[in-house]
């Protein structure tokens, strides 16, 4: 199933990343994982994080959650899931993302879920201390997906 973004896509991510700055990281509601599907939620209608929302609340039940669902152990094995289940196709070259794609995006030593700012020129995510805007560059942006 192909996602199509609304014919207000821009205006309904940006309400979106207004909103999200305003709230609170949160395990299971407003996190990195939690963070880009809901916005492609925003602007898409369809929640690519079915599998995940509302079943954990902690990081210890986030990442069984996403042992038990995918195998895997990682924020990139989440995201890889929830696009493949959606039919989003995978970036030969991830740079190429474009404004509102589904992005794994290194974060320090981590690995982080996130999507293409509107500005097309960072990835936002979220962390502990809310959202954050990452620099899109070759060493930082390992996988994406297109929306």
């Amino acid at each position: 199933m192909a996602l199509i973004r609304n014919s207000r896509w821009i205006h309904d991510f940006d309400s979106y990343l207004q909103t999200a700055m305003r709230t609170e990281f949160s395990w299971g509601t407003q996190d990195c994982c939690m963070f880009p599907a809901s916005a492609i939620q925003a602007f898409t209608g369809t929640d690519i994080a079915d599998d995940f929302r509302g079943k954990y609340k902690t990081q210890l039940g986030a990442f069984a959650l996403i042992k038990k669902v995918t195998g895997g152990s990682t924020a990139e094995n989440a995201a890889a899931y929830c696009a493949t289940k959606y039919g989003l196709v995978e970036y030969q070259f991830p740079l190429f993302a474009k404004r509102g794609d589904l992005v794994v995006i290194a974060n320090g030593d981590d690995l982080i879920a996130g999507i293409v700012h509107l500005n097309g020129r960072h990835v936002v995510s979220v962390s502990a201390a809310g959202l954050v805007r990452l620099p899109i560059s070759s060493t930082t942006v390992k996988r994406a997906w297109s929306v």
